[in-house]
């Protein structure tokens, strides 16, 4: 159930969810016999997301969308880099041949990725993939907080600043571009989840073209650190 708790693993938990998805699929058939067919037809999403991969940041589940309506790739951090050659696929993929419009970069606070890329998470290391979040904490002096609460306040704030920052390179990439050039619609939005309130909120740094990119990350980013400050 979507508002239970998440539950311990046991040897049943497999069978446990094969069985729910089958009652689900025979209760979406009773009442749509045509759902799946259509469905199976091929896919034409609204949106593509660029989302962490936190087990508790399901995009569908926190746009309460429909099966279909987002086209979605997660990663540690909800990196939008330009050498990350599966990402890049995707988004032309999405942008070329399902002619998505909208781009959304879905970042969450308490994000293990981002503490990591701070130090603070036991054990672990930033690593190259998270070393440009590392250089954006160092930029905007979020690093050595002198207590966990002025530390947790930081991965939160640099969280949003990350989400921006991957925006500014979902704008670089080489599909959004090339579809701007050819006059295609392409936008590319910012969205942070708060896993204390359970709402997603626009960060307000929506990109249309390219000659918006610094002006809009920086506008943007001015605003979350005035917030934070």
């Amino acid at each position: 159930m979507i508002h239970s708790p998440p539950q311990p693993y046991s040897e049943t938990r497999l069978q446990d969810m094969l069985a729910r998805n089958a009652q689900w699929a025979q209760q979406i058939s009773a009442l749509d016999p045509d759902y799946f067919k259509r469905l199976s037809a091929g896919q034409s999403p609204a949106f593509t997301v660029i989302s962490c991969c936190d087990s508790r940041t399901d995009p569908n589940t926190l746009l309460q969308s429909n099966l279909g309506e987002l086209f979605v790739y997660k990663n540690v951090a909800n990196q939008a880099g330009l050498n990350d050659l599966s990402l890049q696929t995707a988004l032309q993929f999405s942008i070329d041949s399902l002619q998505v419009q909208h781009l959304l970069v879905l970042g969450h606070h308490s994000c293990g990725g981002i503490r990591m890329a701070m130090g603070l998470h036991a054990g672990g290391a930033p690593g190259d993939w998270l070393e440009g979040v590392r250089t954006l904490a160092h930029h905007h002096q979020l690093l050595g907080a002198d207590s966990p609460t002025l530390a947790a306040r930081r991965v939160d704030q640099l969280a949003e600043l990350n989400v921006i920052q991957q925006v500014r390179q979902a704008a670089l990439s080489p599909a959004v571009n090339a579809a701007w050039g050819r006059g295609q619609a392409v936008a590319i939005s910012g969205l942070i989840y708060s896993m204390s309130t359970g709402q997603v909120l626009d960060l307000n740094c929506t990109i249309r073209q390219r000659e918006e990119i610094d002006e809009r990350c920086f506008a943007a980013m001015k605003a979350i650190n005035q917030r934070y400050a």
